[in-house]
């Protein structure tokens, strides 16, 4: 059955905002689920529309747009108690659930009927509503509005998910024509007469796949004229699996009923299996089978390849033909994928580290060249079509953190590094080509999202390029500069404010805080007073000698340090050395391990240690 389903659980009655974000949302998330999944939604508080919505070229939640509806609820306030609706619609509704509002003191809940078909004619849903709400005056008027959102809620009471409300008999037809005994207004189908109805009539209502022979021969033609295939021509694999993994898999597998059914990889009595929509809003349909025994989930891709005994290329090659896919890459993709296949290679070749050593070190030491992998990877599956020569691709931080596998805060971190070395660099508007952007906005528009996804261009790799970044490399580890770098203060003190705007333009021209530049101020004065004493100091002794009162000073402390090492290294013509056993002799140093220091350049030079008023005419707090 096809309904409109929010994506958002909630755990109390949205207001305000709320209601005109779900409103927006919803009416891009239709579903075709179970009764029983639907109960799973409502008690998880997801808000659902009973009817369909066809989208043409818009969308919106009025009744111009109305398209089916096979469920119908009705809504109360006052005027019946929970105890008697249990009783009242124990032999017609599916299931009755209470609202948000619910307390011990008032009942509130509402009551959802199951059609025995699905409507197509809005008359004909006013004609069954109207008479429902003649029965049931007590029930909330504002049900008779088709578009009408349901808010989720807290508990499932179900009835039976066998239950159903016949139509025929509240459009005026006698109900006796239909095999169901007439009550107030209501057929009533018992579940043994429904299982009699499946076996006297089963093409039309079978808990059995009927194509299941046809699949595993690789019968195509019949198939073919049972899915009624159209053909589809996509530009990647990526447009290729999203496809074919929408394709209604009940008709696939030829399955009349929109209940559980048999499994169809073992024999059972009672059916155990289910198709649904992936709770990941894509429109990806699954299939499962619950039994504890023969426990199984997976796309029509994993369903195929265990009905064929085959390998996932067989699966692929079998349902492009099938389903009448032609894959149309264009010349430009073509090449940019051999482009792609040379930079991954680079990234995996032994001689990488003796063509630029300082970008193997640097990339290497914190995991980019693993992120680089991937990162080629994804673009080179969602490659565009047309003749833009560039390695574009355009995810989200939460799609990316995913394939990267790294949490969110991580891999915003990691995207702003590659853009510091100018491996990737987000587009604006203006430099998306039109296609794509158009597509991003169609994509945004059918997932309900508030913003697009950014787009990025992956820089095609050339010697002269990595060159470069091999000399950035070189700067990046003499200003001692780390991961806690990246950040628009960072930029700005170890390379320029240009350099931070262009990293970070959205806090171009942005103003280092105040807190921030006196813990600066007093790591430089430390520092500087503790090289005049002995000649040295490292990181643990210069925090250890800076108090600061609040909570979380320790770390705060630490990052601060890491984000002006480079420019205090540079200003005061400093040096951050590992120490060996030769310095530690040089300069008296007793301690037993072998960390990082921090000295005066000069003492390199001449072997002397610069004197107090040497270092006093370099102090920004004379």
């Amino acid at each position: 059955m096809k309904l409109m389903l929010d994506k958002v659980e909630y755990k109390s009655k949205p207001q305000g905002v709320e209601v005109g974000m779900i409103s927006k949302r919803i009416i891009r998330h239709p579903v075709d689920i179970s009764i029983e999944e639907l109960a799973e939604h409502i008690s998880k508080g997801k808000t659902f529309i009973p009817a369909y919505f066809k989208e043409g070229e818009t969308i919106r939640r009025t009744k111009d747009y109305w398209y089916s509806q096979q469920i119908i609820a009705l809504d109360f306030d006052e005027g019946m108690s929970l105890k008697e609706a249990v009783e009242e619609f124990s032999n017609t509704a599916v299931f009755i659930y209470t609202t948000f509002s619910h307390s011990e003191e008032q009942d509130k809940f509402r009551v959802v009927f199951l059609l025995d078909k699905t409507l197509y004619e809005m008359q004909e849903f006013d004609e069954i509503i109207s008479n429902l709400m003649a029965k049931y005056p007590n029930a909330d008027k504002q049900c008779k509005d088709c578009t009408r959102l349901f808010y989720g809620g807290k508990e499932i009471i179900e009835l039976s998910y066998d239950n159903r409300l016949n139509v025929n008999d509240f459009l005026k037809k006698n109900p006796k024509d239909f095999g169901g005994t007439y009550k107030n207004n209501l057929v009533i189908y018992p579940a043994k007469n429904l299982k009699q109805q499946h076996n006297n009539v089963y093409e039309a209502n079978s808990k059995i796949a009927q194509n299941i022979d046809l699949i595993k021969k690789k019968s195509i033609s019949e198939l073919q004229k049972r899915i009624k295939t159209k053909p589809k021509v996509v530009h990647n694999d990526y447009e290729l699996f999203d496809y074919l993994k929408k394709q209604d898999l009940r008709l696939y597998l030829g399955i009349n009923t929109t209940k559980n059914f048999l499994d169809v990889f073992h024999e059972e009595k009672n059916p155990s299996a289910s198709i649904y929509s992936s709770h990941k809003g894509n429109g990806h349909q699954l299939y499962k089978c619950f039994s504890t025994s023969h426990p199984f989930v997976g796309t029509i891709f994993q369903m195929t390849e265990r009905l064929l005994n085959c390998s996932i290329l067989e699966v692929k090659k079998f349902l492009v033909e099938l389903y009448q896919v032609e894959i149309r890459e264009s010349k430009q993709q073509k090449e940019l994928k051999v482009v792609i296949d040379i930079y991954k290679e680079l990234l995996q070749s032994d001689d990488l580290e003796e063509l630029y050593p300082n970008f193997y070190k640097v990339f290497n030491k914190y995991g980019y060249l693993q992120d680089m992998y991937i990162l080629l990877d994804l673009v080179k599956e969602y490659l565009p079509s047309g003749d833009d020569p560039r390695l574009l691709f355009h995810h989200s931080i939460d799609t990316i953190a995913k394939k990267l596998r790294r949490s969110r805060s991580v891999t915003h971190t990691r995207i702003n590094f590659l853009t510091f070395f100018k491996l990737i660099t987000k587009l604006g508007k203006d430099e998306i080509p039109k296609e794509l952007y158009d597509s991003q906005l169609k994509s945004r528009r059918e997932k309900g999202y508030r913003y697009l996804n950014s787009t990025y261009e992956l820089n095609i790799y050339s010697y002269d390029f990595f060159s470069e970044l091999d000399d950035m490399c070189t700067i990046w580890l003499k200003k001692g500069c780390t991961t806690k770098t990246i950040n628009y203060e960072g930029i700005l003190r170890n390379f320029g404010r240009e350099e931070a705007d262009r990293v970070f333009p959205q806090d171009k021209g942005r103003e280092i805080p105040t807190l921030n530049e006196e813990v600066a101020f007093m790591i430089r004065h430390t520092t500087l007073e503790l090289i005049d004493s002995k000649g040295w100091t490292s990181e643990k002794e210069i925090l250890a000698n800076i108090t600061l009162y609040f909570k979380g000073q320790k770390k705060f402390k630490e990052k601060q340090f890491k984000i002006c090492l480079g420019e205090l290294l540079e200003d005061y013509d400093l040096e951050r050395i590992r120490l060996n056993k030769q310095i530690k002799e040089e300069m008296k140093i007793e301690s037993n391990g072998y960390g990082f220091i921090i000295r005066c350049k000069k003492y390199v030079e001449d072997g002397s240690i610069i004197n107090e008023s040497e270092i006093q005419e370099h102090e920004i707090f004379d």
